[in-house]
Formats: C-alpha cells, structure tokens, sequence
C-alpha cells in the first residue's frame, strides 16, 4: 500500500519565478513531471510529487508559484501557495539575483527548517546567486550532476534531529507495550468503501503488530463474547467514538479505553488544547464551525453533518453549527469552538497550523472523539496521553 499523503513528509518548494524550482523538482525526482519554461507563471497551483527517499520515507514535494509573480492571476496564485506554508513540513529555498529575501521572513514566522538552495551552478548566474547569498550557506545545486543527493542528506538530517515537531512517530505511544493485548472495537461507517477498513483502523493495526503486541478487532455486537473468550482483560481497547458509552458500559475495569479519534488527535495536533477547549461547552455557546477534512459526500448517518449536530443540539437547542470541508479555514474567529475531525487525511503541519492559528486569537479547538467523550460524562475516564 502506499503512504498516504497526510503521512508524508511534505517539502514546499519557494523562490521567486524562474528561479528553477520546476526544475528543481523534475532533478530531484528524475522525471519530466513539472512543466519547466522561461515564461513567467508557468506553475500557477501547486503541484504535488511523492517520492520515496531511502533513509527518509516517504515525502511530498510541493512546487509553488514565484512569489513574485506579477500576471493576472498573481494574487490568486500567492494565495495557494501561502497556504502550503502551513502544511509544509520543511522548506526548499530557491534563491535568485532579484531576490531581497521579504518573503523569506514569512517562512521564519513558521520555526519550520528552511534550506537555501543556490541553483543553476552550471551557469554564470548560479555563480553570482552562490556569492551574493553565502552568509546563508546555501546548498549548490546543479542539475547535471549529482549534487542532489547531498541535499537528500540534508533534509535526512533535518528530520532527524527534528523529528518532535515534524511528525509524531507513534499513534499509541506508552499506551501499548510488547505483549500487551489490545481489542479495537470497529463498527464498520457506512462511508467507507466496501471491503475496505477507515485509515486510522488500518494505521493503528500496523503500529500494533510492528510493537509485536496482540491485536483482536472485534464489533461492538461481538464485544462481550470476545471478552469472555480472553484469559485476562486486554491492556487496553480501542473503539470508534461514536460508540464510547457502550463500550465504557462492557469494558472490564481493569482494561484502559481510547478511540482512534482520540489517538489521532494526539497524533496529529494538540491534545491538551483539544481538551482544554471542549470544556467550553460548559457554558453557554452561540457558534459552531465542524471542519471535516474528508470531501467524501455525507450520507443519512455522517457523523460530522447528522450525529454530532444532533448531539450538541440537545444541549444546546439554538446553537448556530455551520460547515467547513478540505481546506476550507476561514473567518473561524466568529466561532465559540471549532471542532475538526481525526484528520487522518491531514499531515501534522497542517492540524498544528490550525492550532496555532486558533490559540492566537483565543479561539477553542477541538475534535470529535474528544467531543463525543465529553457529552457522553467520560472524557476523565479514557487514555489518551500516548
């Protein structure tokens, strides 16, 4: 199976218009993919590349527009690319003659890494690029030969030493030792595709049998059966979080219990902020955004569209609850609390982004699992530090 997109390592790609950076994408992945030309505004939305790259993993090159792009669409194509800034994990800097560095510092604001790459050094510009730029120690790349492998070692050592904040490298942490058994409860969500399990099932199954623990899957039906088939309570179960009060019901009290919301939640954003915030709801609140990252069409029992407006209605009868899907993130400042999904489709940059977005105009974030644990009085009952 290949890597999804949201757990790859996403690479964007900045620099001003023919600067290289088609180019540069088309060297680093050996193939004509980006179209490269000396008009300016070839690329007008970002493109994406995956790429294996061994001692790495698993990556996502985003070429973008030039910064400093001046045709028609240009303020439509900065847009884009200023919002690969908040997914991107890591950025390659393609530096130019004309180039004053302004945008640069929107790049800084991040604390992401940035490596400046020198390009063209075959020719007499890339020479001049190297000069003019050498207190930022850029990279010298040229095309024709070799050279891009000393960058794959540097993005190689970037990630390693900053690992914590590029990614979470474990779903269930110290939640789940070697030997320990685990029984997921996994009722099947009428949106997945037939003969297929949800990606955060099939993520946290792959963790589980790498930590060579047991691992039991199970339905909520089954549940009580496969209890009492087992010589000893589970360390630990894992369900879908829409059916957590059923399961806290049937759980031994020795067993530990978590979603695989909740897990995600920890594993893509801030968990801490998420359960901070839903305490929100004890008082009153006039304004909702749901922001689902999947587009897949909602259907009689969605979970984000049907399940949890009915439930915050109950509570709240005249609460405003309005929609978000994909990328879609703006104007949330109007919103009491934002609740997102799992954001198993999203990389970690971009959930982070959001919270960090959210904390700075003191805006309450949180997620599904950690919702739907809240309303049914057991959110002090779960595991979730992983």
């Amino acid at each position: 199976m290949k890597a999804s997109k949201g757990e790859r390592i996403h690479i964007a790609i900045f620099g001003n218009t023919n600067s290289g950076k088609s180019t540069l994408l088309n060297y680093l992945t050996g193939e004509d993919f980006a179209i490269v030309s000396d008009t300016h505004g070839t690329t007008t939305d970002p493109v994406n590349k995956a790429m294996e790259i061994h001692g790495l993993g698993a990556v996502n090159f985003i070429d973008t527009a030039g910064i400093n792009d001046n045709t028609n669409l240009s303020d439509k194509r900065t847009q884009k690319s200023m919002k690969i800034i908040d997914k991107a994990d890591i950025f390659l800097y393609l530096l130019s003659l004309e180039d004053d560095l302004s945008f640069v510092e929107n790049l800084k604001k991040t604390h992401k890494p940035i490596i400046f790459i020198a390009p063209k050094q075959d020719l007499d510009c890339g020479k001049k690029i190297l000069e003019k730029f050498k207190d930022l120690s850029p990279l010298a790349i040229n095309n024709k030969t070799d050279d891009k492998y000393e960058l794959f070692e540097e993005l190689k050592y970037i990630y390693n030493i900053d690992k914590s904040t590029i990614k979470k490298t474990s779903i269930t942490g110290n939640l789940v030792c070697e030997g320990d058994v685990v029984i997921l409860v996994m009722p099947q969500d009428k949106a997945a595709p037939k003969d297929r399990l949800i990606k955060p099932q099939v993520m946290t199954i792959r963790e589980l049998i790498d930590k060579n623990s047991t691992c039991i899957s199970t339905s909520l039906e089954n549940l009580e059966n496969t209890l009492t088939c087992l010589k000893n309570p589970p360390s630990l179960i894992i369900t879908d979080s829409q059916i957590f009060g059923e399961v806290y019901k049937l759980k031994p009290k020795e067993s530990r219990l978590t979603s695989f919301s909740v897990l995600m939640s920890a594993y893509k954003g801030d968990i801490d902020y998420f359960i901070k915030s839903v305490k929100t709801l004890e008082k009153k609140i006039d304004n909702i955004l749901i922001a689902e990252i999947c587009t897949h069409p909602p259907i009689e029992e969605d979970i984000g569209t049907v399940k949890i407006p009915k439930m915050l209605r109950d509570k709240y009868p005249n609460v405003n609850i309005d929609f978000a899907r994909g990328e879609d993130f703006k104007d949330f400042e109007k919103y009491d609390l934002i609740i997102e999904c799992g954001s198993c489709m999203f990389n970690r940059a971009s959930v982070i982004s959001r919270v960090e977005k959210c904390k700075e105009k003191s805006i309450p974030m949180t997620n599904y699992g950690i919702l739907i644990a809240y309303l049914k009085g057991i959110l002090d009952k779960i595991d979730y530090k992983a």
